[in-house]
């Protein structure tokens, strides 16, 4: 009883923790919407690279917007990752009807020793012929004013990279449990304020909007430098930012947005895909993590359960050692919902989501598990239709 009552007091203890951390780094985050005015000094040329594997149906929705940006000096490079499925002669149809716009490059095959978004993107990156790229995703839905806004951003900051983190969109049941469950993550890791402050070294961007300018990029080595990097987008954020050039990211409700994963399937194949790389194959970070999440979140869902059964029978709260395990429970229950509240609200999810934090952070620690698993194992992971082996790294210990 005593062990139970400390370990539901260092939870406690964490989630006021992360209360007051998420409050101090993400109260003042910066948001750009389609309605503000993008004044720009300059209109530089611009390259937008789109990776497109297997793409078809949601390039017939997304290409449009991507051709019809409220910026004259820009043109669109989509490269065809071998897709199977009609992409090549969808995008070759746009390509005719906006040959001064749309540049179709078509790829065989995957080179050994690459990723595939990567090595899309730097063949896409090699024909580019603007002074700055924006790298985004096949599934990104593009507002006219999405390519202004992200140069306004670069002339307002001084940035070298400016990322816009798109609206995700939560349709199904395991969306809305688990979306707010992997960005309340981030913003804990990876704080808005810190990715912006030139003297932190945290770093992220999002990889359905990356600005860069083209020189700053080719100058590190371009996509070739993280041909191997399953999470591209953390690792460009990082290399850039790490190099001394200045990074800023802003969050959007409608100048960008999609639909990350339409089943639970997906999100399953998804998150595991990044998940152990995000720890940098650490096994005790891993480890760690999910012992902290179960602890905060699994514990005191078991001693509810308990309390319950026990109002059931006795019609009653329990005294002593019992009803403080409860108390100290409920309390824990309480904040986590308090916190993801506010992002059910952002993303305008129902606030009853909110209550089923939990259950998304358990089941995130389980596809945390399965991703460590399936690497230490050499069975690597899936994505796209493609199978990824064992990386070539040692496990930090």
């Amino acid at each position: 009883m005593t062990l139970i009552i400390v370990l539901l007091a260092l939870g406690l203890a964490f989630w006021l923790a992360c209360l007051a951390w998420n409050v101090r780094n993400n109260l003042d985050v910066p948001l750009v919407s389609a309605a503000m005015p993008f004044d720009l000094r300059e209109h530089p040329r611009v390259s937008i690279l789109i990776p497109a594997r297997n793409e078809a149906a949601i390039l017939a929705t997304t290409l449009p917007a991507f051709l019809t940006q409220d910026y004259d000096n820009y043109e669109v490079i989509l490269a065809d990752d071998a897709s199977t499925d009609g992409t090549a002669e969808l995008a070759q149809a746009f390509a005719e009807r906006h040959p001064d716009r749309l540049r179709v490059i078509r790829i065989e095959s995957l080179p050994p020793d690459w990723i595939g978004k990567p090595h899309a993107l730097h063949s896409a990156f090699g024909v580019a012929q603007g002074e700055w790229v924006l790298a985004t995703d096949a599934d990104i839905v593009f507002h006219p004013q999405a390519l202004r806004a992200g140069l306004w951003l670069a002339e307002r900051q001084a940035a070298e990279l400016v990322s816009i983190y798109p609206f995700a969109e939560c349709r199904s049941f395991w969306e809305k449990v688990m979306m707010p469950v992997f960005v309340g993550a981030l913003a804990t890791f990876f704080p808005l304020r810190k990715i912006n402050d030139s003297r932190s070294s945290v770093a992220l961007a999002s990889g359905g909007y990356i600005l860069m300018r083209r020189s700053v990029w080719a100058g590190l080595g371009g996509y070739e430098a993280i041909r191997r990097e399953m999470i591209d987008d953390l690792n460009t954020a990082r290399l850039v930012k790490h190099s001394g050039h200045r990074i800023f990211v802003a969050m959007t409700r409608n100048l960008v947005r999609t639909r990350m994963y339409s089943s639970f399937r997906e999100i399953w194949e998804g998150l595991r895909k990044n998940n152990f790389a995000a720890f940098r194959y650490s096994v005790l970070r891993s480890l760690g993590v999910a012992a902290g999440v179960l602890l905060t979140n699994l514990l005191p869902l078991v001693c509810l359960a308990y309390g319950a059964s026990h109002w059931a029978v006795g019609r009653q709260w329990p005294s002593g050692s019992a009803g403080l395990i409860l108390a100290l429970s409920l309390a824990q229950y309480g904040l986590s919902a308090l916190l993801h509240g506010v992002l059910v609200s952002f993303y305008r999810i129902g606030w009853g989501y909110a209550l089923l934090a939990p259950l998304g952070a358990i089941v995130y620690t389980a596809i945390s598990l399965d991703s460590m698993l399936r690497t230490l194992l050499g069975k690597g992971v899936s994505w796209k239709l493609r199978h990824y082996g064992k990386p070539s790294w040692e496990a930090e210990e």
